[in-house]
């Protein structure tokens, strides 16, 4: 008889264990055992104190390579205000945008964006040193720690960074959900070395403090355009966009720091969201001569809005690199997507309104909240 209740304690503990892996959690109170590594090559890097990353359970119908990334209630994935408040030197600051490409917004074909891939169980792990900044690992959106080296990165056997001097990508662990964003990345004789890696969670908000991935602190898969939205017709989240000019020193949420280097009185500042006129309708977009990929794109810049994230060498919204990917199976110029350099240059600059930048901005004498080096309202972290 004894032998029975213990055999229906363990039955039912695993039914437990098994069901939770399905439950969708807000939040990070409840996480998910780690996953250890399926390889890890050796170095002789010393390493500090890093514990890997926790993933948060949840329940997803899409397969993991057309999921929105982060929580439902990101900033990264909540609709705009159907009555926003723009920001009181909105009208100055979008002035300043014609100073980069006159104004035009760059999207497919050009350089520095990330080619984005998945790895599973069998995808070899390595464990990457970090050779310019140190790497950064998220244990929650405020616990970020530094280390000289990343375990068990996993990386496809023919993956490749893109062409330029970043020689970035993004690789998404389908089983930990762990995000790794990888720049001056290179393959050696020995396994990978890089500049520096940061790890995150694609179930998390997309708001760490003082990740290393970009400039502004924010993980490269926000904001990133995709081939799947094109095709199903529809953009559900911010963009997010890169620019020559962004403020220096001044940064706002969701961004917690800047490698902004302009000194004008209105520069935008990194993290700023920008929202294309809601009041344009589809007439006003065939009228700027906007094909449906281009307005696919207009009405996310309505609806969702744009995000500056980085100092960038030009005005562009950061879309999948396809080209530096092995394993893309499509071009942007296919067909379906059609997307260009030129697909929404038609749209004008002036079309765009800064959302209310937080207290504090523009009145230092104001009370402020801060995300880690950047302004916040006090409803966000």
């Amino acid at each position: 008889m004894t032998r029975h209740i213990q055999f229906i304690v363990i039955a039912v503990s695993w039914l437990l264990i098994l069901g939770a892996g399905c439950t969708w959690r807000e939040g990070n109170d409840s996480i998910a055992p780690t996953v250890a590594p399926a390889v890890s090559v050796s170095t002789q890097v010393e390493i500090m104190d890093q514990p890997t990353p926790l993933a948060t359970p949840t329940m997803s119908l899409a397969p993991i390579e057309k999921m929105v990334p982060y929580s439902t209630t990101s900033i990264w994935n909540t609709p705009i205000d159907p009555s926003p408040k723009y920001d009181v030197h909105s009208a100055e600051m979008v002035s300043n945008l014609v100073l980069s490409h006159d104004g035009q917004i760059i999207t497919a074909g050009e350089a520095y964006n990330y080619p984005v891939y998945f790895a599973d169980e069998q995808t070899p792990r390595w464990d990457i040193p970090c050779t310019i900044n140190k790497c950064t690992i998220a244990h929650s959106d405020q616990d970020v720690i530094r280390a000289d080296l990343v375990q068990g990165v996993p990386i496809p056997e023919d993956a490749q960074p893109g062409e330029d001097t970043d020689a970035r990508m993004i690789i998404i662990d389908k089983v930990t959900r762990l995000e790794y964003d990888l720049s001056k990345a290179q393959r050696t004789a020995t396994g990978w070395t890089t500049g520096t890696v940061s790890v995150y969670n694609i179930l998390w908000d997309g708001t760490p403090v003082m990740h290393s991935s970009r400039g502004s602190g924010i993980p490269a898969y926000a904001g990133l355009l995709r081939p799947w939205e094109i095709q199903q017709g529809r953009i559900e989240h911010a963009l997010a966009f890169g620019y020559t000019e962004p403020a220096a020193d001044q940064c706002v949420f969701p961004a917690s720091k800047t490698d902004g280097e302009s000194n004008m009185h209105f520069a935008i500042p990194e993290g700023a969201r920008l929202q294309l006129d809601p009041s344009l309708t589809d007439q006003d977009f065939d009228q700027m001569g906007l094909d449906p990929t281009a307005k696919i794109i207009a009405r996310a810049l309505q609806e969702y809005g744009m995000i500056l994230v980085d100092d960038s060498g030009s005005f562009k919204i950061y879309v999948e690199d396809l080209i530096n990917n092995p394993y893309a199976t499509q071009d942007w110029t296919d067909p379906d997507l059609n997307l260009t350099k030129e697909s929404i240059y038609n749209i004008p600059y002036t079309a765009f309104r800064v959302l209310e930048l937080p207290p504090g901005y523009w009145d230092s004498t104001v009370n402020t909240a801060y995300h880690g080096k950047c302004l916040t309202f006090s409803n966000f972290p």
